[in-house]
């Protein structure tokens, strides 16, 4: 029997399953995680949160601004970055994200903005997100951006000495990467133009099939499908998809891989491999084709040909259709982790980093460490994967290193080798790596990027830093193949 077609059976036995036990009825009702299920009743919230920006729309007109910018890290900024890049350019204003300490990135984005035209958004649930932190305490010191210009979205009460333009609450009763219909997806979705009543129209409808105990549920098809795969030993997605969808690949490798990511299981999410494998080192593989176009529904048909397996996600044509999609995959994911056995909501392995990075950044001097040489690595059939992780300054240099590096692995060995940039895939996939994945080689890549201490941009380039080292401390006790090089 052909594998497409044991994987079709088992997702069928499957999903009568989860209809059988009300999988769904039954997580929702566990009083274990009732503190996480707060993002099930947001579509019906909506309209009522959407009024909360009617004054950021006010300020912009009246005092005729120019720019926004998302400031987060992880589930605060995904789906922001995810609606902004569905959307059109906004030929009133300009709306950027910023999820990144690399001083390359902020000197960038200083280039293109006026701060005195310009609104700026920090968004951090738990208000302690270092990154997001140093990123205020930069722009309001360094850059002297009044508090006037300043929106903040967080759980945390606000502080009484902090008079901030606008100060949201946020629900705290909702993971970060379950926040996509919540203040942290909704004031990106409505500065960039979207239509409001019909956003939350799609919402409401995608829950009400997601909530339905049949086999017309789109969420119990796709956890069907995945948890058969899974079973069927194919833990490993790739995502492919176009320029518009990227960011909603890179939203949905958060959900997966940090959500499913425990207890040695889970899936690692790679989205859009930069060099096509051939088909027969494909076999350990999923793939998921995000609104595909010609090429990609070629592609599709022809890993099916091979047996390989492939989920086609189709998109509706109303960019506002995003809140449905949203919600489906946060149920699917949800189901997932039933299934598994696991607490898709919680991220356990991710404190320990943070724990060790404040560790290293209260040493008086961070520490040099010992760097090792490409070719003392050993890639034998066990590994199914190179993950490089990126603490480079972003230079032409350093991205050429990488992307040779990249091109050897899967030249001379053949395997898949992934490139994921800190300090964004500390709050996405890292959960994933700290969990005990196996069949996987990191690759840390670092060089010179602290800065003189005189610098602007001395502070966030130390914090890099001293997530490299506590990153390496952490990963070399868990993986058995970990090399440190330098550019």
């Amino acid at each position: 029997m052909k594998k497409l077609q044991i994987i079709n059976e088992n997702s069928n036995l499957i999903q009568n399953k989860i209809i059988n036990d009300e999988l769904i009825k039954n997580f929702i009702g566990d009083k274990s995680i009732k503190n996480y299920l707060g993002w099930i009743n947001l579509p019906e919230k909506i309209t009522n949160i959407n009024k909360k920006f009617i004054a950021i729309k006010n300020k912009i007109d009246e005092e005729n601004i120019e720019n926004v910018i998302f400031i987060g890290m992880g589930g605060s900024i995904e789906s922001a970055k995810t609606i902004l890049g569905l959307s059109q350019n906004n030929k009133t204003i300009n709306i950027f994200y910023l999820d990144s300490i690399k001083f390359s990135y902020i000197k960038s984005l200083e280039e293109k903005i006026s701060i005195e035209k310009s609104i700026f958004i920090f968004c951090s649930k738990s208000g302690k997100t270092i990154e997001t932190k140093t990123l205020e305490n930069y722009f309001t010191k360094k850059l002297f951006v009044k508090t006037k210009n300043i929106i903040k979205i967080s759980d945390v009460k606000q502080k009484k000495d902090k008079k901030y333009f606008m100060y949201i609450n946020s629900e705290g009763n909702i993971g970060g990467r379950y926040s996509s219909l919540s203040e942290y997806g909704i004031l990106s979705a409505y500065l960039a133009g979207y239509n409001m009543e019909e956003f939350g129209k799609y919402a409401i409808m995608m829950k009400q099939k997601c909530l339905s105990n049949n086999s017309s549920n789109p969420a119990i098809e796709l956890a069907g499908f995945l948890m058969s795969c899974y079973k069927n030993n194919l833990r490993i997605i790739n995502i492919v998809s176009s320029t518009k969808t990227f960011n909603f690949s890179l939203w949905l490798e958060q959900l997966i891989s940090e959500s499913l990511g425990k207890k040695n299981q889970g899936f690692l999410p790679i989205v859009n491999e930069i060099t096509k494998l051939d088909n027969p080192k494909l076999t350990n593989r999923i793939f998921l084709i995000i609104d595909p176009d010609e090429k990609t529904n070629i592609y599709a048909k022809e890993l099916l040909e091979n047996n390989i397996p492939v989920k086609v996600i189709n998109f509706a044509k109303n960019k506002s259709s995003i809140s449905g999609e949203f919600f489906k995959w946060q149920m699917v994911v949800s189901i997932l982790g039933k299934l598994m056995n696991i607490n898709p909501f919680d991220q356990p392995n991710v404190e320990k980093s943070k724990n060790l990075t404040k560790k290293y950044l209260v040493e008086e001097k961070l520490i040099e460490p010992d760097y090792d040489d490409l070719t003392s690595m050993e890639l034998d059939e066990k590994i199914s994967c190179v993950v490089i992780l990126d603490y480079s300054d972003n230079s032409e240099k350093s991205q050429n290193y990488i992307k040779n590096i990249q091109m050897l692995i899967y030249n001379k060995h053949g395997k898949s080798c992934i490139v994921l940039e800190a300090p964004r895939y500390l709050h996405s996939i890292g959960q994933l790596f700290k969990s005990g994945i196996k069949n996987v080689a990191y690759i840390f890549i670092e060089n010179s990027y602290i800065l003189d201490e005189n610098s602007k941009y001395y502070e966030l380039s130390k914090i890099l830093h001293a997530q490299a080292l506590s990153e390496y401390d952490i990963m070399k006790k868990i993986a058995k193949r970990v090399l440190r090089l330098r550019v």
